[in-house]
């Protein structure tokens, strides 16, 4: 955190210092270019006051992103930065194509504008104060970005070096009129009101983009193939990306294989986003958030129950899914699934039927070949914590002889009755059959059944397991 806040720090000054010297820069160069009567001064004391609109939003990019996202701004606050970008850009415009227009009338009828041009001492030291402001402002950002690389810095150099390379051609036009070539300075008014236009509108033209949520094909397509080539992701299908002031968010959606653990897709989505970091660093865009969603893809040697099983279990209410049984209609490559789901105890019929429907709709998604799905539905019981011991003979006894009573019963063993916290009560009961162990499981477990049935209609709402061996 310390030194997150150091690069801050880091970042705000040498900013500071670039806008204050080409503050200062506009000012002495307006005034110099006001008395000389000199447009290319005009015009590169514009392409300052650019300079200084532009790294007057980078301080204050600079400084909101230290600030937290809100409930009202839950993409942070960059977007002020550029609404300022786009106003400051639009009117720069103009005023560039202003003195484009009066560059052009001076060349078109000369007379006493262009002569009256006087560069004196003022005009040339106007224009080496800016030069040395720019050298100046070169140094101080570029050992900033040694020290915290960043877009903003970056940025702001850029510009320096764009402002010197245009007062070079002011000086130009202010030599050639010393020369006795009257129409150099209106011919490098000329230069500079279009490079400043270009510029301006440039600058206006991101801006604008970047407020409709636009963001570069590239950028996109580095996500995605940062995405895409992170070992275990099958596809990369959808990538949502904005930018907000220098940050950028992205949402990307990848496919993954059906029978991978959760833990194991996890550990793919934290790869991808690191992935996903690290192409971005590459381009110099900071990425403030990253979302990773994963899709099962299910390959076609996944076993079928598998397929159904996981189709039904990915289906919001389903707390449980068991019993499928698929079958293949004769001469067609067509199925019938049927299974067995839990949902809540509490859950009306329409919304355990709702639960069905879409469970249905789920397992025909993803298994194309299922004609027909058939789901039983089946109350979930309930967990059941803190317990107390029951010692009630009358219910015992009265189990003994509902279990007694279904006959193919040698013997009854261990009957306990528990009280829940809910007020619920619990009973397990041993039993042993008769058939020394030559029941199938489907017999036992259809009598088994028959009698915790009994025993719930005896005493509602009460949960009964009953355990079965061998007599």
């Amino acid at each position: 955190m310390a030194a997150s806040a150091d690069v801050s720090i880091i970042k705000r000054n040498a900013l500071r210092y670039s806008l204050v010297a080409i503050a200062s820069v506009f000012v002495f160069e307006f005034a110099a270019g006001v008395i000389t009567n000199s447009l290319a001064v005009l015009t590169d004391s514009t392409h300052a006051l650019l300079d200084a609109v532009v790294t007057a939003i980078l301080i204050i990019a600079v400084s909101l992103a230290a600030k937290p996202r809100d409930k009202e701004h839950t993409y942070g606050h960059g977007r002020i930065e550029t609404i300022g970008g786009f106003i400051g850009g639009a009117a720069l415009f103009v005023v560039s194509v202003f003195f484009i227009y009066e560059a052009a009338a001076r060349l078109a009828f000369g007379g006493a504008a262009a002569l009256s041009v006087k560069p004196g001492t003022i005009g040339f030291a106007a224009v080496a104060y800016t030069l040395a402001v720019d050298v100046f402002r070169m140094v101080v950002l570029g050992r900033a970005m040694r020290r915290a690389k960043a877009p903003t810095l970056r940025a702001d150099l850029y510009h320096a070096m764009a402002d010197f390379a245009s007062t070079v051609v002011a000086l130009a036009g202010l030599w050639l009129v010393t020369t006795g070539f009257y129409q150099g300075d209106a011919i490098a008014a000329i230069f500079l009101g279009v490079f400043l236009a270009y510029l301006s509108s440039r600058f206006a033209y991101h801006n604008a983009f970047e407020l409709t949520d636009s963001i570069p094909p590239r950028l996109v397509a580095r996500v995605r193939q940062a995405a895409a080539e992170t070992e275990g992701v099958l596809d990369c299908e959808d990538v949502k990306m904005r930018r907000v002031g220098n940050e950028i968010f992205a949402e990307v959606t990848i496919s993954l294989k059906a029978d991978i653990s959760f833990e194991k897709a996890h550990e793919t989505s934290a790869q991808v986003e690191r992935n996903i970091e690290a192409s971005l660093a590459e381009t110099g865009d900071a990425v403030e958030s990253i979302t990773v969603h994963f899709e099962p893809i299910y390959s076609p040697d996944l076993p079928l129950e598998s397929i159904i099983e996981r189709a039904a279990a990915r289906v919001p209410g389903v707390k449980g899914v068991h019993n499928i049984i698929v079958s293949r209609v004769d001469g067609t490559d067509r199925l019938e699934v049927s299974l067995h789901i839990q949902v809540n105890r509490s859950a009306s019929l329409s919304e355990a039927h709702a639960i069905a429907s879409a469970v249905e709709d789920s397992i025909k998604g993803q298994l194309k070949r299922a004609q027909n799905v058939t789901v039983h539905l089946e109350p979930l019981m309930p967990e059941v914590a803190g317990v107390q011991p029951l010692a009630d003979t009358e219910i015992q006894n009265s189990i003994r002889q509902i279990v007694l009573a279904a006959g193919e019963i040698k013997k009854v063993g261990r009957i306990a009755t528990f009280r829940t916290d809910e007020d619920t009560l619990k009973i397990d009961v041993d039993i042993g059959f008769a058939t020394d162990g030559q029941a199938t499981i489907e017999q036992v477990h259809e009598l088994v059944t028959e009698i915790e049935n009994q025993i719930r209609a005896r005493y509602p709402g009460s949960i009964v397991t009953i355990h079965a061996e061998p007599g």
